[in-house]
């Protein structure tokens, strides 16, 4: 009867385990990988980068020793731009901070222009440079009304390019 017994134990363990294996899942979860943030600090730039935008210096450098003169016009914000021989009508913000101006636009076909430019010191003026994502570039003049709400210039000296801030209208002549 011993061994009965025995024989009827070890068959309902077994049963009893079979049973409980087929029922409880058997999942084994993957390892997900620890995900870390690096932070970078630029500390320099490469020389090659350094040399790709081309710096332009004020026409008439502050005297030295002297106080640093006070910059005339304001010329930040928005502003309707007309340019090429078309005068594709484009939209642009200046950024002004001392006598640098710069500003990005991008074109109907999908270029981008961007301008980098230094104010004369009467404040009459602006002289740069551009480029285009197309891989063209040059140089521009933007010559200011005495309103500071509109330019007449040109783009490397015979193409069109003239504009103004939002509240004003377009200037009659765009190639100056």
């Amino acid at each position: 009867m011993k061994s009965l017994t025995l024989r009827l134990v070890i068959a309902l363990i077994a049963i009893l385990a079979f049973s409980l294996a087929c029922s409880l899942p058997f999942v084994i979860s993957p390892v997900q990988p620890e995900e870390k943030i690096v932070y970078v600090e630029v500390t320099s730039i490469p020389a090659a980068a350094a040399t790709a935008e081309p710096s332009i210096a004020p026409t008439t450098p502050p005297a030295v020793g002297g106080p640093t003169p006070t910059v005339s016009v304001n010329l930040d914000g928005a502003w309707t731009i007309w340019q090429g021989t078309s005068e594709q009508q484009l939209d642009i913000d200046f950024l002004q901070r001392g006598y640098s101006l710069v500003a990005n636009t991008s074109t109907d076909d999908g270029e981008s222009l961007l301008f980098n430019g230094t104010i004369s010191q009467d404040g009459k003026s602006v002289s740069g440079t551009w480029e285009s994502t197309s891989g063209t570039s040059g140089s521009f003049i933007m010559a200011l009304d005495a309103s500071l709400s509109s330019f007449s210039g040109n783009l490397g000296g015979g193409v069109p390019f003239c504009g103004n801030r939002s509240s004003a209208s377009k200037p009659s002549t765009c190639l100056k």
